[in-house]
Parts: C-alpha cells; sequence; structure tokens
C-alpha cells in the first residue's frame, strides 16, 4: 500500500480505471486519502455519527461505480467532494427532516471561526473547562439551525478550509455566487447565535 500512497491522485485514478475490479489497491488508497475529508463533510451536514458513516460508504460505493467513466474535467478531490455534497443534500431530502443535534465533542474548527467569548486554553479552570464545553454545543446547535446549503456553504468554506475557486468547482456556481452565498450564510449564523447563546457574546 505503500508505494500506492505515493501515487498522485490522477495516477491512482488511472490505475483504478486500469485494474478495478480485479485490483482493488488503487482504489483503497483513494480511500483511505480522502475518507476523513468525505466524513467530516457528512457529520457536519447529517448532524450524527453513524448516518454520516452511513453517507460516507454510500459516497464511496458511487464513486467506485463511477470512477470508470471519469475523465478529469476537474480534480478528482472537487470531484469526490461533489459527489459527497449531493449524496448528504439528496439523504436530508429524503429524510424529510432537520439532523439530529450532533456531539459537542469536535467543534473546533467552528469554534475558531467567530468572534464570541471562549474559556481561555491554558490549563483551565473546572469552570472554564465547562463553560467551553457548553460554548461548543452551543455552536454546534447553531449550526444545526441553519438551512442546510448555508450549513453547507459554511463546511466547505470554513471548517473544511476550501478556497472559493474549489468551492465553486464542487457546486458548480460562480465564484461571485459563492461568494455571495458564505456571506449570507454567515450573516444567518451570526443572527442565529446571537439568538440562541447570547450569553456568550461579548460584552460591550
Amino acid at each position: 500500500m505503500s508505494s500506492f500512497a505515493e501515487l498522485s491522485d490522477a495516477a491512482l485514478v488511472r490505475r483504478c480505471q486500469e485494474t478495478l475490479p480485479y485490483d482493488a489497491r488503487p482504489f483503497e488508497a483513494l480511500v483511505k486519502r480522502y475518507r476523513e475529508q468525505v466524513f467530516a463533510i457528512a457529520y457536519r451536514m447529517m448532524g450524527e455519527a453513524q448516518e454520516a458513516e452511513d453517507q460516507t460508504q454510500e459516497v464511496f460505493i458511487k464513486v467506485y461505480r463511477s470512477i470508470k467513466r471519469f475523465r478529469g474535467e476537474a480534480a478528482f478531490s472537487t470531484w469526490i467532494y461533489r459527489i459527497a455534497v449531493n449524496t448528504c443534500l439528496d439523504a436530508l431530502s429524503k429524510q424529510q427532516r432537520r439532523p439530529q443535534r450532533v456531539e459537542a465533542d469536535i467543534a473546533e474548527a467552528e469554534e475558531a471561526q467567530y468572534p464570541i467569548r471562549t474559556a481561555a486554553r491554558a490549563e483551565p479552570t473546572p469552570e472554564q473547562a465547562a463553560l467551553r464545553r457548553e460554548l461548543i454545543e452551543c455552536i454546534r446547535d447553531t449550526m444545526m439551525a441553519l438551512r442546510d446549503r448555508e450549513r453547507l456553504i459554511l463546511t466547505l468554506r470554513d471548517v473544511q478550509g476550501m478556497e472559493y475557486r474549489q468551492i465553486a468547482d464542487v457546486l458548480n456556481v460562480r465564484i461571485g455566487a459563492v461568494k455571495m452565498r458564505i456571506h449570507r450564510a454567515r450573516l444567518a449564523f451570526q443572527q442565529a447565535f446571537a439568538r440562541m447563546c447570547r450569553e456568550y457574546l461579548p460584552t460591550s
């Protein structure tokens, strides 16, 4: 597997197209390379770990079935993120419900994105640690209160750290539309946070 891990995405895709289904090692290398990122998108979109795991598996099933038709018009990373986004949006649409509030144990990225008061990180007291757990949970609740596509655009930009161009390619929209959606989603988050977590806002 180590030799496959050193290959580029394009080289692994070519190997998959040449050898699947007889040799799955190149595909396994792609799964290992992208599984964490796909799961992160699914987790923040679906709001529950088991559902995120189910959608992650569904994404890689779709990739496996269609990789021989991939022609490289976009980067492989863009292609797989697009599949992940559409898979999660389809699942949410079929469920016809809001995602469950997720566990508040991995909200570091969301917490870092917004100018809110938080406890000191260096050797926090028990009270500070409890405050931070409550803050993280409130941030997660706020994210889950957003519309699916608002949560999606914030996940891609502020959590996954994608550039505007890659987001535009993933969503198949113009960069101007991406910037507008990010602006609106951040505004929606700030408004929801002010309603749901006002005790954590800075005091004047």
